[in-house]
């Protein structure tokens, strides 16, 4: 008798991960081939297992930020988005990541003060990563805050000094200046 429950006890804490996981994977499939509703239903049930997986919750959020850029309303997508960002960000205050993906999802939005805000939590809390510079900056530009673009810009591009990106953005801030 002893045995059964000791069997029924492990049953009882290792499924939750295990069926987390299963999701997780049919998730990750369903976002590659761009079937972000499927993922979106793994996501939740994957979740519903394991709640207190930030992971999860960050997953969820950038399956949302892709909705919301293809489909309408897109500030019912942004909403969940950042819900489910929130939620990652309180069950690991500490991931840069997770402040990174709000921002750009409030970017993507069409709110850059926002964007700002996340970025500079995600700075806070990693300040030697040049993807963070690079984001930061982009708030910046959006903004018109063309002297803390451009810094933000400089510091992102020590580390690329060949990134594309970093050299377009240095750019439309110089285009930017020379016109005013």
């Amino acid at each position: 008798m002893l045995s059964v429950l000791v069997a029924a006890a492990l049953a009882l804490v290792l499924v939750p991960p295990f069926m987390a996981d299963l999701e997780l994977g049919r998730a990750i499939e369903s976002a590659d081939a761009a079937y972000l509703d499927e993922a979106e239903a793994h996501l939740q049930r994957a979740v519903a297992w394991t709640p207190a997986n930030a992971a999860l919750h960050r997953m969820l959020g950038d399956v949302y930020t892709s909705m919301m850029l293809f489909r309408r309303p897109q500030d019912v997508y942004l909403g969940k988005a950042l819900a489910s960002y929130r939620q990652a960000a309180r069950l690991t205050p500490l991931d840069s990541l997770t402040f990174t993906r709000m921002g750009w999802a409030n970017l993507y939005a069409g709110d850059a003060a926002a964007a700002e805000q996340a970025f500079l939590q995600a700075h806070t809390l990693d300040p030697n990563n040049p993807y963070i510079n690079y984001s930061l900056g982009t708030s910046y530009l959006w903004q018109k805050k063309l002297a803390n673009a451009r810094t933000e810009f400089e510091i992102a591009q020590r580390y690329y000094p060949a990134a594309p990106e970093i050299k377009a953005s240095l750019e439309e801030v110089d285009r930017l200046v020379t016109a005013r």
